[in-house]
């Protein structure tokens, strides 16, 4: 259920950032928005020694944040994965558009498992969210530089061979004015990368986002969920980076995004 049009229109007022072509981090009171990336990499090993591969991995974070929306140059303050009455969901209630079916890993019967529940794909929330801050070679309406934006986020590097996995849900409940949209994010280490484990993979964050809603005896009526995967070779380190952060939207990105 998206946001009544009061509620809405109230929080795009408000959730303005003070620079015409930056986004900036969420503040921390009032309105704000929440988008959605995933990233990934794979580096050679070129500064690791038996004591550290600190640096390599920090290497591998960095190209994860730009490999494909553009979330670089920023210092992620690591939250909790919720968004409130206050907050609006980049690509739904915001710059909506259905670019890819949920059966385009899912099977419809899979789908058919969540009786009750709307399945849709994530990979639209991805889309959506870097149609706003663009990419590496063409930034858009990019966090401002150095910004502390809260993320919740998680971030997995390993040594190859590999194949790692990134994965996210997002629970979208019937009354977004007493509860809050539900933010599930997974990272970990794949036995094969084929659609089959993909389609596990996706059915069990779907299905964990259903039980924390069991938990806090809240109902969501739609579920968003997407994975991405990374190979990472021998002499490699590689990376998987999920992360949704909280910002107030660049005051030109207004005309382009708000009708």
């Amino acid at each position: 259920m998206i946001l009544e049009n009061k509620n809405k229109k109230e929080i795009l007022e408000q959730a303005k950032s003070p620079y015409d072509d930056h986004c900036i981090g969420y503040p921390g009171q009032g309105p704000y928005f929440t988008g959605f990336m995933m990233g990934s990499s794979s580096v050679p090993i070129k500064f690791g020694h038996k004591g550290s591969f600190i640096l390599d991995k920090i290497n591998a974070f960095d190209i994860a944040e730009v490999t494909d929306t553009y979330l670089g140059q920023i210092n992620m303050i690591t939250v909790s994965s919720f968004c409130g009455p206050h907050g609006l969901l980049w690509g739904y209630d915001i710059n909506y558009k259905d670019y890819a079916p949920p059966t385009e890993i899912l099977t419809e019967e899979d789908i058919k498992e969540f009786e009750g529940v709307t399945i849709c794909n994530g990979k639209n929330l991805r889309i959506a969210t870097k149609s706003l801050f663009g990419t590496l070679e063409n930034k858009k309406f990019p966090l401002y530089p150095g910004s502390h934006v809260f993320t919740a986020q998680k971030f997995l590097a390993a040594h190859g061979p590999i194949n790692l996995y990134g994965a996210f849900a997002v629970g979208i409940p019937e009354n977004r004015s007493k509860n809050a949209c539900l933010f599930m994010e997974d990272i970990g280490e794949m036995k094969k990368d084929s659609q089959e484990e993909k389609r596990k993979l996706l059915k069990n964050i779907i299905e964990s986002a259903r039980e924390i809603g069991r938990n806090q005896k809240v109902s969501y009526k739609v579920i968003y969920a997407d994975i991405i995967t990374q190979k990472v070779n021998k002499k490699e380190i590689g990376g998987v980076l999920v992360a949704a952060p909280y910002f107030l939207l660049a005051k030109n990105a207004y005309p382009k995004f708000i009708n």
